[in-house]
């Protein structure tokens, strides 16, 4: 019996030992759990509290600068559109003006083309009394010398 006992005494010390070195086992494997957790967290720390303003910041500089170039941009093309609409009126004011000088133009011939026509009828009607002037004297003439 006392050999049982032993027996039994050896049996419950390795079953202890054996259930000690399990307990060590899976405490050092919680314990690296624990560490690699705590890593996790005060990396994910470290990026809410530095990265993520840094993003922040980053973005709002992006933002900003492509709002100047958007502006850039706007003062650009409405510096191109009014020089467009500069030149489109000029060009409408010398178009006109040119159609005024030649209307002026072609007025001017016409009054100079009636004078014309009008100082080449009285010479015709001129020519013509003095014609008629004429015949009317030969005929006169031939009438007396009847």
């Amino acid at each position: 019996m006392e050999a049982e006992i032993q027996h039994r005494g050896e049996v419950e010390r390795r079953l202890l030992a054996l259930i000690e070195d399990k307990a060590g086992e899976l405490k050092v494997e919680l314990d690296n759990e624990k560490n690699s957790r705590e890593e996790i967290a005060n990396y994910m720390k470290d990026c809410l509290e530095n990265d993520i303003p840094k993003l922040h910041g980053a973005i709002k500089a992006e933002i900003a600068d492509k709002e100047e170039t958007n502006e850039a941009l706007t003062k650009s093309v409405e510096g191109e559109v009014a020089k467009v609409r500069e030149k489109v009126s000029a060009s409408k004011k010398a178009r006109e003006e040119t159609e005024e000088a030649m209307l002026e133009m072609l007025k001017d011939m016409v009054r100079k083309m009636k004078g014309e026509i009008e100082k080449e009828r009285k010479e015709r009607e001129a020519t013509e009394e003095t014609l008629l002037g004429l015949l009317e004297n030969t005929c006169a003439r031939l009438h007396h010398v009847k």
